[in-house]
């Protein structure tokens, strides 16, 4: 099944928002969930199973769940990480060069 970005989806009681974003699992080379963005404010980022899709039909997503059903599924938060030495941010840790994990928090 292929999974459409920036796609209408529908719950089982109308329309719900849009899609987003897909999640793909490495290992096994497969997505897995797909990212749901509310299209009411405060326009919160859902993480939905795959298996909770029904259908995808052109331009559209179809789930097997209700907005409420939906709103109860684990937000979606985007994380980044900035690698920074330890040496950069304190100064009295030396001048050490290396990247090692003792030099990171």
């Amino acid at each position: 099944m292929e999974i459409p970005l920036q796609a209408q989806v529908e719950c089982t009681d109308g329309v719900c928002g849009r899609s987003v974003y897909v999640l793909i699992n490495p290992v096994i080379d497969q997505v897995t969930h797909l990212v749901v963005r509310e299209d009411s404010s405060p326009n919160t980022e859902y993480i939905v199973p795959v298996d909770v899709v029904s259908e995808t039909i052109a331009d559209t997503i179809q789930l097997r769940c209700s907005k409420a059903e939906l709103e109860k599924m684990d937000p979606f938060v985007q994380t980044e990480f900035v690698r920074e030495k330890m040496s950069d941010l304190y100064p009295e840790y030396g001048g050490g060069h290396g990247y090692g994990a003792d030099n990171y928090f």
